[in-house]
């Protein structure tokens, strides 16, 4: 009887130990897919701050934006516009939120052709510009503040010349 117990335990050792050795390859297995999920969350970190660097670059908006009819000059206190028929300034820093929207107030002047004359308002108007910026494009609305009158909204490229017709 004790052969047959020390034959039978001999027959399942081979058994037993492929079953510790597959359980241990799990084991391994489920560590490397843990290391795989850290490996992935850094990544994911990494491709977060890489985005987040983006936007912060991206903040930068000053520089040369123009488009059909405008062209502006951002700086770090505000802006210069050139219309076809008008000009103005953005007296304010254009800070762009979380999704690029912003708005600024500022001053519009509106031109007619030939020489400026005497009593004519070069003063300007008070004027709201608002808008949004995605990447290296600019939607900017323009209206006056004390009329309410919508003067248009413009589409601008980041590092372009606007095409501008003077009024003649």
């Amino acid at each position: 009887m004790t052969n047959s117990i020390s034959l039978g335990a001999l027959l399942c050792l081979p058994l037993v130990t492929v079953l510790l050795w597959q359980g241990s390859s799990c084991r391994s297995a489920n560590s490397n897919m843990s290391n795989n999920r850290a490996g992935n969350q850094n990544v994911n970190a990494n491709a977060n701050m890489n985005i987040n660097t983006t936007r912060q670059s991206a903040a930068d908006i000053r520089g040369v934006w123009g488009g059909l009819h405008i062209n502006i000059e951002v700086t770090d206190g505000g802006a210069t516009l050139d219309y076809d028929c008008a000009h103005g300034t953005i007296t304010e820093k254009i800070v762009p939120d979380r999704e690029g929207k912003f708005v600024v107030k500022g001053l519009h002047v509106k031109e007619r052709p030939g020489p400026i004359r005497e009593g004519d308002d070069n003063e300007g108007q008070p004027a709201i510009y608002s808008g949004s910026i995605d990447d290296q494009t600019m939607s900017l609305n323009v209206k006056l503040s004390s009329t309410n009158e919508d003067l248009g909204t413009f589409t601008l490229s980041h590092g372009k010349s606007g095409r501008i017709r003077k009024c003649m």
